[in-house]
């Protein structure tokens, strides 16, 4: 997984300037298509019953949804000449459906474990959740804004690293608490990983983003990329070690 990070970065890293969009864009969808791809064979393997089947039926939606809006950027780029959009788009609608299925696992994924949260544990996370928000809203308000900029638009960019992080609290609880389970374990540390990954991006990329610093937000995509190699490293863990392992104890 670290090689392949390695090399999928350096590919992009010492590409042409002039190609550093096109490279990385290509990247992120090939990265994203292979997540995609495990997520449905996990899906396969696992079939469709029963409350884990669910939760891993959400969750191959939003990395569906997720490959599906960069696929939108690809296209944008190629066909209409556009490479950033700064209005909202079907691009936007494709990534919200993909934290809203992704939510939808984390939210059965906590169903199923059967157990009583402890309420420290829910209150720190709604502290640094807050924080953080409140920090971000701070940070990207004191710019100027370009006046040509869809108000709307400036509203949703804002969105993603407050989503990113909604994700990451309920992600870390489940980490918490599956931390003696080894094969779960390394699963949802990888996991929890990408969607920290994701989040810097995010967080990244929107300051670039509203301070019009196109020419830095190539730089961005490649904590995109690494999301979805963290990512595919999970699904691959998942699929040897519990699937694998399920599937054996079945058949003795």
């Amino acid at each position: 997984m670290i090689i392949a990070i390695i090399i999928a970065n350096v590919i992009v890293i010492f590409s042409e300037e002039h190609s550093k969009h096109s490279v990385s864009l290509w990247t992120l969808n090939i990265t994203a298509a292979t997540a995609s791809i495990l997520c449905i064979i996990v899906l396969c393997r696992y079939g469709i019953h029963g409350l884990h089947s669910k939760s891993y039926l959400f969750l191959t939606l939003g990395i569906i949804s997720w490959f599906s809006a960069d696929f939108t950027l690809l296209y944008n780029y190629y066909a209409l000449g556009i490479e950033e959009q700064r209005l909202v788009t079907i691009t936007d609608a494709l990534w919200f459906a993909g934290y809203g299925f992704l939510s939808l696992h984390l939210f059965i994924v906590i169903r199923s474990l059967h157990i009583q949260i402890k309420s420290k544990l829910v209150i720190v996370a709604s502290m640094i959740t807050v924080i953080f928000i409140s920090y971000n809203l701070v940070n990207i308000l004191s710019y100027d804004f370009h006046t040509d900029d869809d108000f709307i638009a400036i509203i949703v960019t804002i969105l993603y690293p407050i989503l990113d992080f909604i994700l990451i609290v309920p992600s870390s609880i489940i980490l918490v608490t599956l931390r003696k389970d080894y094969e779960y374990n390394i699963t949802w540390s990888l996991f929890s990983l990408s969607l920290l990954v994701n989040s810097i991006a995010d967080d990244g990329y929107v300051k670039d983003f509203v301070t019009g610093n196109s020419e830095n937000l190539w730089f961005w995509k490649l904590f995109y990329i690494t999301d979805f190699i963290i990512i595919s490293g999970a699904l691959l863990w998942y699929n040897k070690f519990h699937i694998s392992h399920s599937k054996k104890i079945k058949i003795e």
